[in-house]
């Protein structure tokens, strides 16, 4: 480096440093300091968007054109519906995401569950192919079902076959179940459809077996009282040879009225013979009769009732009347609640009748003419985007961050 001094015109002296490199002589200083790091870094940059954008949108692109297998999409729409005319419209369940009692909304949540449970894929493994199908050799390697993988996993894998949607408003289900063949994937959804159709009746079911529960047990135990009540009845008759001790009270009743009247009769007749002769045959025959009836009337009362204070085993007729009064109360009230339970039975089963759910499908399966996935336009797209944002971000956030140290 060698450095001259030039005369100005106003003779100012004014150093001026003039470089010269000789010829194959690297530079030094600050000048080549600044010029390798920028050029490392162009470098860097260059395999960095290499790797990171056009290697993941070229093998992207590879394998959704060449490589990724068209899958087919059938599916349905439904939704759970209940006899006593409410739908699937929920106010308290769309406010606060709670359903509300009566209301479908629980059992919609409940198909969501298992539209994406292990029971649905098992029931749909015995009637189709399902391993055999996702893991034939012709799907793309990134598709293709692992057949040894335990059951676990394949829920997975399943979740990813089948998109579900619930609209809480309207209670409106839909699923789509894809599948590498058209015929395959209409089969799958009918089976989803024909599983999904029976668990809402079995909950159905269900629901009505528990709702009348109750009120049969009720019939039950009614029905034993009456049981119980009338054997007692029975007993008591095949015991006392007596189909209604009433009646024969009343006809003993009967009896001692008429008895008692004949002696009334046979005392008026004495008293108009009473200035008559107490030897005469005719007085002597009336109170002999007299006698009698009044021997017949206190065998009868006793018969029917014992004197106060006593107890006469011999005339049962007034406690075996307490004891059928008894019997023929109870009676009454065993009929009355066994009448009353059948009652809340046939009302249990009508509520439970009108509470009962079904499945109203209003979209069918149908065999699908084109396949709708991959969508290898949007995914590349959206991988590109992915990629380069990603790259941008990274760069960004290196720079930012040697710029901060240095």
């Amino acid at each position: 480096m060698t450095v001259e001094k030039v005369d100005t015109p106003n003779e100012v002296l004014s150093p001026r440093t003039v470089v010269s490199l000789a010829p194959g002589r690297a530079a030094s200083g600050d000048t080549g300091t600044q010029v390798r790091p920028q050029t490392r870094r162009r470098r860097w940059l260059t395999l960095s968007f290499v790797f990171c954008v056009l290697l993941p949108i070229t093998l992207g692109t590879l394998y959704y054109t060449l490589v990724a297998s068209d899958r087919y999409v059938s599916g349905a729409g439904f939704a759970v519906r209940g006899l006593d005319g409410g739908g699937g419209i929920d106010v308290v369940g769309a406010f606060t995401g709670m359903a509300s009692s009566g209301s479908t909304t629980s059992e919609s949540y409940i198909v969501l569950k298992y539209l994406n449970s292990r029971d649905l894929l098992e029931n749909i493994q015995t009637a189709f192919p399902f391993q055999e199908k996702y893991s034939a050799s012709d799907v793309d390697f990134l598709s293709r079902l692992d057949p040894n993988l335990p059951i676990e996993d394949q829920v997975d894998y399943w979740n990813g076959v089948i998109a579900t949607t619930f609209d809480s408003t309207s209670g409106i289900i839909t699923f789509d179940v894809d599948a590498f063949q058209a015929k395959d994937a209409e089969r799958m959804a009918n089976l989803v459809l024909e599983n999904t159709r029976a668990l809402v009746n079995q909950l159905s079911e269900s629901a009505r077996r528990d709702s009348v529960r109750f009120a049969e047990a009720e019939v039950h135990r009614a029905e034993a009282r009456l049981r119980e009540v009338l054997q007692q009845v029975r007993t008591f008759r095949d015991q006392e040879l007596s189909i209604n001790p009433a009646a024969s009270a009343q006809l003993q009743i009967e009896l001692l009225a008429s008895l008692k009247m004949q002696l009334v009769d046979l005392r008026s007749r004495i008293a108009a013979l009473g200035r008559v002769d107490e030897s005469s045959p005719a007085k002597i025959n009336l109170q002999r009769k007299a006698d009698a009836l009044k021997a017949q009337i206190a065998e009868q009362t006793l018969g029917i009732a014992a004197p106060p204070g006593k107890e006469n085993p011999d005339s049962p007729l007034t406690g075996l009347l307490a004891t059928y009064e008894a019997l023929e109360i109870e009676k009454t009230f065993a009929e009355q609640a066994y009448a009353s339970a059948l009652s809340s039975l046939e009302q249990a089963r009508i509520d439970a009748d009108r509470q009962q759910r079904y499945l109203a499908v209003y979209s069918y399966p149908s065999l699908p003419e084109d396949a709708i996935y991959p969508r290898r336009a949007l995914n590349i797209f959206i991988l590109s985007v992915v990629a380069i944002s990603m790259w941008g971000i990274g760069v960004l956030v290196t720079y930012s961050v040697r710029d901060h140290i240095s």
